[in-house]
């Protein structure tokens, strides 16, 4: 980049995939306990790691660029955000706009964010920015694949650029592209032609692994579009079908150089993609056909692993189901579950023997919940470890206190303070469980587990339980009469 004086450009976000049925509000605390860095810190905790901030910072620093670190934060995926907490975070990144003469605003947006009482949460964030900084500096931002984008996002912000992969293990390399492309806007001094499109489509996240029918084929085409001369970038956000507002369905978008080639290329691939809306029906199974699977255990390949999809943390579900877990118990099978229970930060266990039950909603005391009887065999406060698999790679997670317990039957059960989301083997390895030994290991994930398990599954069931989030979305109740006339809603 060949500039006559150094050009700075203004780096931070904010990250949460917002699921409106969850009970669970999203506060301060929550962002905080997950990820919050802000100003020097953001840099330091980003260097060499696979996010996009990371992937910012790679290509930044090459180009010499001025980076002016704000604030990037982050919380568990759960229920909406607090309006009093989204303020503080928007005040807090937008004070770093001060006297600096700042040439690019550069974003890690998710795209699926839910405020109360505030529609269009990262609109407002970016509109917020953009008060700030002189007339036409570019603002451009990563997404997440499961993004509701909106067009008026779309509209305001110079590029949009989405995740390729799902599970996702390509953040940084988005992140570079994000960081290239705002580069060559502001040196070129010329913007993008754009492309945006939405489809009455919703899908859940265990159809959308782009290394599996239909999204395979999906982004195989989307590669192919990329190498057009005039052609850009091109990103397809399947959406996220747990938020009870209007900018869901799946969405096109692209930019590039030559209107002609980008409209004709993005047409193409709405075109591939309502031909093969009906390979995005989810197959499961009910808790009655599980448990029926599981009878007949002995000829079933181990390690079997069993997707709670419903249950999926990182969809923003407690991990706090138990209906897998009481199948276990009843017939005395071995393996490894994880189970959310806040509780543990009130109490100290110290018999090695654990009889009591598990599972809690919220608080400890709910009723109705299996008692479970097991020994001890690891405890831990205020544990955390790095994670190493491909997904955020570098990432620390905080895990709180914890208890793993072993019943005679061999079913070893982790509950954990803090909600995990299963992205790496780490998940259970640093409790010093083998997953590959394991006869069953329960994931409470739609499609992320693969990361962590996928090499060694020799057996998947998937289970629709009651939780949040369904792979049946005729489970799901929208406000939205347009939203209930979406495939495959109506099918």
């Amino acid at each position: 980049m060949n500039y006559n004086k150094k050009k700075s450009i203004l780096i931070g976000g904010i990250w949460h995939e917002t699921n409106t049925y969850s009970k669970k509000k999203t506060f301060i605390k929550d962002f905080k306990s997950y990820q919050w860095h802000e100003n020097d810190n953001l840099i330091k905790k980003s260097l060499n790691t696979n996010t996009e901030i990371g992937g910012f910072l790679d290509v930044l620093n090459q180009k010499n660029v001025n980076i002016i670190p704000s604030l990037f934060t982050a919380a568990v995926p759960s229920g909406i955000v607090t309006k009093k907490t989204f303020l503080k975070i928007v005040t807090k990144l937008v004070s770093y706009i001060r006297n600096f003469q700042i040439d690019g605003v550069i974003l890690a947006l998710h795209g699926a964010l839910v405020v109360e009482k505030i529609p269009l949460a990262e609109l407002f964030l970016v509109n917020k920015i953009k008060e700030k900084l002189e007339k036409n500096i570019p603002v451009v931002a990563t997404f997440d694949l499961h993004a509701n984008l909106s067009f008026e996002l779309f509209d305001v912000c110079e590029m949009l650029i989405g995740y390729d992969t799902f599970p996702h293990v390509d953040m940084r390399q988005r992140g570079r592209e994000a960081a290239q492309n705002l580069c060559a806007i502001i040196e070129n001094k010329k913007k993008p032609k754009k492309f945006f499109k939405k489809l009455p489509i919703l899908t859940v996240p265990q159809m959308q692994s782009t290394s599996e029918t239909p999204m395979k084929e999906i982004m195989s085409s989307v590669f192919h579009a990329e190498k057009k001369m005039g052609i850009d970038t091109i990103s397809i956000s399947p959406g996220f079908p747990y938020s009870d507002i209007e900018n869901l369905g799946l969405t096109v978008i692209g930019y590039g150089s030559n209107t002609n080639v980008l409209n004709t290329e993005c047409k193409k691939l709405l075109n591939l993609i309502i031909l093969n809306k009906n390979k995005f029906s989810p197959q499961f199974l009910t808790i009655n056909g599980l448990e029926k699977k599981l009878l007949d255990i002995k000829r079933l390949k181990k390690p079997i692993i069993i997707t709670d999809a419903s249950d999926n943390v990182g969809g923003g579900a407690l991990g706090n189901n138990t209906e897998v877990l009481e199948i276990l118990k009843k017939y005395k099978l071995s393996g490894t579950v994880v189970i959310w229970s806040p509780y543990l930060r009130k109490n100290k266990f110290i018999n090695k023997f654990f009889s009591k039950s598990v599972g809690t909603k919220i608080t400890y005391e709910d009723n109705n919940l299996p008692i479970i009887d097991g020994y001890i065999i690891f405890k831990a406060t205020n544990f955390s470890y790095i994670r190493d698999g491909l997904y955020m790679t570098g990432q620390r997670v905080n895990v709180g206190n914890v208890l793993v317990l072993e019943t005679e039957f061999k079913l070893k059960i982790i509950l954990t303070e803090n909600r995990v989301m299963p992205f790496d083997d780490k998940h259970i390895k640093v409790f010093g469980i083998e997953p590959k030994l394991e006869d069953i290991i329960v994931t409470k994930s739609g499609s992320a587990w693969k990361i962590a398990f996928g090499k060694i599954a020799k057996t998947i069931l998937n289970v629709d339980t009651n939780g949040i989030c369904s792979s049946n979305l005729k489970k799901i109740t929208y406000s939205n009469d347009y939203v209930n006339t979406f495939w495959p809603l109506n099918e």
